[in-house]
């Protein structure tokens, strides 16, 4: 799915704040703990935050627009929801983060990732200590068998 998202234009009203989320960066072998920042429309209405996470996704000016999807993980009786934000392009090279998370087996994401966890009240929240494992192990199994 391209950019289902919404953009939310700054007022007044509107709420800002950075959250936790994990980057998979194409170009290096770690992933790492990042701050997205998100708008919220206004105080008044839910908790429906919108983040940018294409300010941590490289190579805008080879394709501009963000992939996004809801993945969904079970763990024993605890479900977490998670929405991974990518790039796909045939002109990509191998992300070299996703090759070490999954024992050096190609992987058929090829850019930076963004993985951010959604909240039961919230639309997004802060990730957590144990999100960061989930999200490795989602990452591992969505970038070898999905797509």
């Amino acid at each position: 799915m391209v950019n289902t998202r919404v953009f939310v234009a700054q007022t007044p009203s509107s709420i800002e704040a950075n959250l936790r989320a994990r980057l998979y960066p194409a170009s290096s072998r770690r992933p790492r703990q990042i701050l997205v920042n998100t708008r919220q429309p206004s105080a008044q209405r839910s908790m429906k935050r919108y983040p940018f996470a294409e300010n941590h996704l490289g190579e805008s000016v080879l394709q501009p627009w963000v992939h996004n999807c809801v993945v969904t993980v079970q763990e024993g009786r605890h479900t977490y929801r998670y929405m991974i934000f990518f790039k796909r392009h045939r002109l990509f090279g191998p992300s070299q983060c996703l090759q070490t998370l999954s024992n050096g087996q190609p992987s058929f994401l090829r850019s930076d990732v963004v993985v951010m966890r959604i909240g039961t009240t919230a639309s997004y929240v802060n990730m957590r200590g144990r999100d960061s494992v989930l999200a490795d192990w989602l990452m591992c199994r969505y970038a070898l068998f999905a797509l």
